[in-house]
């Protein structure tokens, strides 16, 4: 396997990691004083935990909350006003909406942008070889959106030179060099915090919070309410299943082999899917590092294997012979989330199944259960093939 796919790898690992874990250090507080007038309504938020959206007369305050501190303080606040007579007192930093320029350094959020037809506001993006999104590599390709190079050291003189209105992000316990340095410099920062969310439906729900930013709160309510309906009627058909099946999941990285914890999305996944979890009691919201005879032990019965990182099952024997042990292997029940990728290394799991979650629950309904859903194709996931991967 040659350099370049070892580092798509690890990068896409890396994004998986992500989608499992829950940070363990302090965070800082943005807080900022502003005289508030009388609170007008809140944005019903039916899963999410990490934001609220509040309405006064004159500004709406977006709130991103802190699950790094108990002293509930949040992460950030932003004002967002639509008149140039609103007032604010000079330490709040307000934000004229609907925004009309945005550098995305968080693939989720394109399909967000895309669902609420906002994609021409992207200027600029991170790791622009490997997004998927088909508009938004053509408008790389003609220089409509710049590639600002790598998400975790991106040019932040080449994304201030874009002159964006803000810049989202993906927020962490401590505040990036990046950020930091955005920041300093008058740029507002917005930070998202849906990967920390412990359910399908509540990070499909963060497409309210960026939808403040366009004043499309009305629009983005509507989108996810089809989401939600379709996400419980799947979830309800699993309810007629007699025998759940068992499943295994994650791949082995570097000798060690992740598995999400039982208060994680990805087990909440599992669970409305109707399938069986070794880990579905356990009480870790992220990943569980095990050795490959642990992970033989737990799961070499378990009937479907989901999120193995190989193509073919020639490539699984080669990687490890242990891997010939497990019964998914031998019933060839074995599937990865390669179904949507490009061959510089941009795969849609990793940037829109966030925001379709009913999408990603009819994949495994599918591979599982596929009586339930006879019309359906997969769209995230596919099944490995026969095919050696010497002859690829």
């Amino acid at each position: 396997m040659c350099l370049k796919a070892n580092k798509h790898r690890l990068v896409q690992f890396v994004l998986s990691l992500l989608l499992l874990s829950w940070g363990c250090q302090s965070g800082q507080n943005r807080e900022k004083s502003v005289e508030e007038g009388e609170l007008l309504s809140s944005v019903a938020i039916g899963y999410a935990k990490g934001f609220s959206i509040d309405h006064y007369d004159e500004y709406t305050k977006v709130t991103i909350h802190n699950p790094w501190t108990n002293e509930k303080k949040p992460y950030a606040v932003y004002y967002l006003y639509k008149t140039d007579t609103t007032t604010f007192p000079q330490d709040v930093i307000p934000l004229k909406i609907p925004i009309s320029s945005l550098v995305v350094n968080t693939f989720s959020y394109l399909e967000f942008l895309r669902l609420l037809d906002e994609m021409d506001v992207i200027t600029g993006v991170t790791d622009g070889f490997r997004v998927y999104s088909p508009t938004v590599l053509q408008k790389i390709a003609t220089g409509e959106i710049i590639d600002l190079g790598d998400p975790f050291n991106p040019n932040v003189e080449r994304t201030m030179s874009l002159m964006p209105q803000a810049i989202i992000n993906s927020a962490y316990a401590q505040m990036d060099s990046y950020s930091e340095r955005l920041v300093q410099a008058g740029f507002p920062v917005i930070y998202s915090l849906e990967w920390m969310e412990r359910s399908p439906l509540a990070r499909a729900e963060w497409i309210k919070m960026i939808a403040a930013f366009f004043d499309k709160e009305a629009e983005a309510d509507s989108i996810f309410t089809a989401i939600e309906q379709r996400y419980l009627a799947l979830q309800g058909m699993t309810k007629s299943v007699s025998t759940q099946h068992s499943i295994m999941t994650g791949d082995n990285f570097q000798g060690t082999w992740y598995v999400p914890g039982g208060k994680s999305f990805n087990a909440s996944l599992f669970r409305d899917a109707g399938l069986d979890y070794h880990y579905k009691h356990n009480k870790e919201s992220g990943s569980i590092g095990l050795d490959i005879e642990s992970v033989l032990t737990q799961f070499g019965k378990a009937a479907f294997w989901f999120g193995c990182d190989a193509d073919t099952y020639g490539e699984l024997a080669e990687k490890d012979a242990k891997y010939l042990l497990l019964e998914a292997v031998k019933k060839r029940q074995v599937f990865n989330n390669h179904n949507r990728t490009t061959s510089s290394g941009g795969n849609d799991y990793f940037e829109s199944a966030i925001a379709n979650p009913d999408l990603i629950l009819s994949d495994l309904i599918k591979a599982a259960y596929p009586e339930l859903l006879p019309n359906y194709s997969f769209t995230y996931i596919k099944p490995l093939v026969e095919r050696p991967a010497r002859e690829e």
